[in-house]
């Protein structure tokens, strides 16, 4: 599981269902990890966000044709992070999450 600004990504539909009954909240969406990106998902597994292994956290939009664009925005599922030190510390935990 992978916690950003206090909302969590499960890596699986069982670790999902499992934090419906988590006293510490329930998981806002999915995780990928892949060699060198961890890409967020929301509940539809859709791609909303991406985490490069150079600890850039990105906001990821689809284009009409069909082409990926990312861009430095705050995804709506992460929200704004208060302090840049909360988010280079929570993106570096996530990092920990690559194969």
């Amino acid at each position: 599981m992978i916690t950003l600004n206090g909302n969590k990504f499960a890596a699986n539909d069982t670790e999902f269902t499992n934090s419906l009954f988590d006293t510490d909240g329930t998981c806002v969406g999915f995780y990928r990890a892949y060699k060198n990106t961890i890409n967020l998902l929301d509940m539809q597994k859709v791609k909303v966000g991406v985490i490069t292994k150079h600890g850039v956290l990105a906001l990821a939009s689809k284009l009409n044709n069909g082409k990926w664009w990312y861009s430095y925005g705050d995804i709506p599922l992460v929200g704004a992070y208060a302090k840049y030190s909360e988010r280079y510390n929570d993106v570096k935990q996530a990092l920990t999450k690559l194969n």
